[in-house]
């Protein structure tokens, strides 16, 4: 049968690899299911992946549809997945010999037998061609690598947060959006604790879902060093808890307590430093 590109749905893949995830094309009456497995044509062969999402006509670049896997399709398949296992573990015992700083992460077996694929994270450039020649030789097929990085580690082999959930970035993030330190200090969160950042190694990315929010309520709050009126007198905003929408202040005579937003009147809303310096119109 043959393929009209104006005709062509696109369906993206989990493939074997570590859940990776590639496109693929089909014809509008194949019928194919999410959570089908399908096999598809790359450039080196052929590959098997399982159906997750069905997607409209795109620029990306996508596999040709091959066939419906079969049942024994499936169970070659989970025997790859089995041989991927082994061959992990003969790719690893040869790293101290050839590339020590070295660390793979995934890993890939084509369908057709014909490849199998590596992916490592390390922290500098390396050159495993000589490690590459002696598993080609010892296995008799082509063996690549590709060294990947920690945010595309963690988008394409996907893990578990803090939070017990799958990452962000593997299930719908597409977009890396800058996640700075300002956020830390607007949330009033410690910087440099494992808390804060995410298996990649850099600030969570779910720290951004909650900006707005904490943008609102600053606009709300008067700034910390900043002097206020409460029942128990005049005192200096020391801390604001934006979720509890109370604030610690600090009166003249040491004390400390807590008011609620609603309590407090704000003699000033700037900073006592910048506010002492405007009264006595130090610039």
């Amino acid at each position: 049968m043959a393929f009209h590109i104006t005709e062509v749905i696109y369906m993206l893949l989990k493939v074997t690899c570590g859940e990776r995830e590639t496109r693929v094309v089909k014809a509008p009456d194949i019928g194919i299911s999410e959570g089908d497995y399908i096999i598809y044509k790359t450039e080196s062969g052929k590959d098997i992946g399982c159906v997750i999402e069905t997607l409209p006509k795109s620029h990306l670049v996508s596999y040709r549809f091959a066939s419906t896997a079969t049942p024994e399709d499936i169970e070659k398949m989970k025997a790859l997945k089995r041989e991927e296992t082994k061959k992990t573990r003969e790719c690893t015992e040869l790293l101290p010999k050839y590339n020590p700083q070295m660390k793979l992460v995934g890993r890939h077996i084509q369908f057709d037998g014909k490849k199998v694929k590596f992916y490592f994270l390390a922290d500098s450039k390396l050159d495993y061609r000589s490690l590459v020649k002696q598993l080609s030789k010892q296995w008799n097929m082509r063996v690549e690598f590709q060294q990947i990085g920690a945010r595309d580690y963690a988008k394409g082999f996907p893990e578990y947060g803090l939070c017990g959930r799958r990452t962000c970035c593997s299930r719908f993030r597409k977009d890396f959006e800058p996640i700075t330190t300002t956020l830390l200090r607007l949330q009033n969160l410690a910087c440099g604790t494992d808390k804060v950042t995410g298996i990649c190694g850099k600030l969570m990315c779910c720290l951004k879902y909650e900006e707005n929010f904490y943008r609102l309520q600053e606009k709300e709050f008067p700034a910390v060093g900043s002097l206020v009126n409460t029942d128990k007198g005049e005192g200096t905003i020391m801390d604001r808890n934006f979720i509890t929408e109370t604030v610690t202040i600090k009166y003249p005579d040491g004390r400390k307590a807590q008011a609620n937003l609603g309590e407090i009147e704000a003699v000033s809303k700037l900073p006592m430093l910048i506010l002492k310096k405007t009264l006595l119109g130090i610039r």
